[in-house]
């Protein structure tokens, strides 16, 4: 496929794996950026086709670079450039897990090598994918089963091995591996009606009526969508924001802080601004939300959503919500901390390579600075919710019992769905599992300054 000038499909995806590395961009994120300078007749199919491609890749990059290092001989694919690791990660992705034809594989991938390279690495990509189309993947799995269960699960199923030693530990062996096998299963979609805008049934009848079937949620105002002929985001109720595409655990936080009309609230970390704009509904767009975010450029992406979806009563502010002190206290707080973001494997799997203990340690530091924040901005008796969209003890219920032991207490709340937690404080919390809920793996509790 050919686009503008001499820019081909391989360099689009290398390009893009580029940038999810680099500069941690997810894989939409990422291609958006490079399509803005790509032209063609072919523009918006190479679009999609390159999205599933770097999907794909980030989803299986642990089993694609097992197979590229069982064939290299003395280096790894870790100590390549990374240009030229990725375009063998292309080239064994099309090759082992796309069914394309190992020569039309090796031949796209040293056309490229030989023009952004040279010809001696043209011809040692060329050698390393001559192997690996000789190469038994199932053979050289079984062996390493037999050597190490842990690491076999790790590339089996094709996540970091600190992750599933994790949740090995924390699940038991059974329960684990349906985790890792319900998180490279298709993306599950769902649909937030915007209240502000739509009734439910209303928005309902309309996606069945454009082929979209959806079925009803333990979360009232959200739909699960369970097959579509067309993309929902093409659709014109989305483009005039009756309704939203949100998780389904990740809408269920505002029910759970049930902000009233007349309230005031902050939201901590809100962009992109999902919990926020649900939290505006609930409230009809009465009282204030204050909505912070570190990021300029997402506050002024959630400035152009408020738009499309009629919110009128937040406030946004470009702060950091550690440090972020408002003059008068609230009444509400939303606190959805940034986290490793384990639980959103399925959605994201580029997430996947980019966590080890030691930043998952500072980001607990930044949760729990939060948290103290969250405190002091807070009125006596005031309420908050605190989530995170990980499956760690240390992100979600080790915090919460830090916060009890700096002036908050839990509240006793019913909620309608979900698992109960871990630790002492485990049945007054929230848990969702990809495996069991078919969501996004997530923590919420609530708690309230004393």
């Amino acid at each position: 496929m050919e686009l503008f000038y001499r820019v081909t499909l391989h360099e689009i995806v290398a390009d893009a794996l580029m940038l999810v590395e680099e500069k941690e961009l997810s894989s939409k994120h990422a291609l958006e950026r490079i399509f803005r300078k790509v032209e063609g007749k072919d523009r918006e199919k190479a679009r999609g086709i390159a999205h599933a491609y770097v999907f794909e890749i980030e989803k299986w990059r642990a089993k694609i670079d097992f197979i590229i290092n069982s064939v290299l001989k003395g280096s790894r694919i870790e100590d390549l450039d990374l240009y030229l690791a990725n375009l063998l990660r292309i080239g064994v992705f099309e090759m082992k897990f796309k069914g394309v034809n190992p020569a039309i594989a090796t031949d796209s991938v040293v056309r490229v090598v030989k023009e952004k390279f040279d010809l001696t690495r043209a011809k040692f990509v060329n050698a390393i994918l001559r192997e690996v189309e000789k190469f038994n993947v199932e053979r050289a799995l079984k062996k390493l089963k037999e050597k190490d269960r842990m690491e076999w699960l790790s590339v089996r199923f094709s996540h970091p091995r600190w992750y599933v030693e994790y949740i090995v530990e924390l699940l038991g062996y059974d329960e684990a591996v349906r985790l890792l096998l319900s998180n490279l299963r298709p993306q599950r979609y769902y649909v937030r009606v915007n209240t502000l805008k739509a009734d439910v049934d209303k928005v309902k009848r309309y996606l069945e009526e454009n082929g979209v079937r959806v079925s009803y949620t333990p979360v009232d105002d959200v739909l699960k969508v369970l097959e579509y002929e067309t993309p929902i985001t093409r659709l014109e109720w989305y483009k005039k924001g009756y309704f939203v595409i949100q998780d389904l655990a990740s809408a269920y936080v505002a029910h759970v802080l049930s902000p009233e009309p007349g309230e005031r609230v902050l939201d901590l970390a809100a962009a992109p601004g999902s919990k926020t704009f649900h939290a505006a509904a609930l409230m009809e767009n009465r009282g204030e939300i204050v909505a912070v975010d570190y990021s300029y450029d997402r506050l002024m992406k959630m400035k152009e959503r408020m738009k499309r979806l009629g919110v009128k009563n937040v406030k946004l502010v470009h702060a950091d919500g550690q440090s972020f002190i408002d003059r008068e206290r609230f009444d509400k707080v939303i606190l959805d901390a940034p986290c490793s973001s384990s639980g959103t494997y399925r959605q994201f799997p580029e997430v996947k390579w980019r966590f080890d203990e030691g930043k998952i340690k500072r980001v607990i530091s930044v949760q729990r600075n939060m948290l103290l924040n969250a405190y002091r901005n807070l009125r006596d008796g005031g309420e908050m919710t605190y989530s995170t969209c990980s499956v760690r003890v240390d992100e979600n219920e080790e915090n919460v019992i830090f916060a009890l032991g700096k002036g908050f207490e839990l509240v006793e709340y019913e909620y309608s769905w979900g698992d109960k937690g871990f630790l002492d404080i485990g049945d007054n919390v929230f848990r969702a599992w990809t495996h069991k809920h078919d969501c996004n793996s997530f923590f919420i509790a609530k708690l309230a300054r004393i």
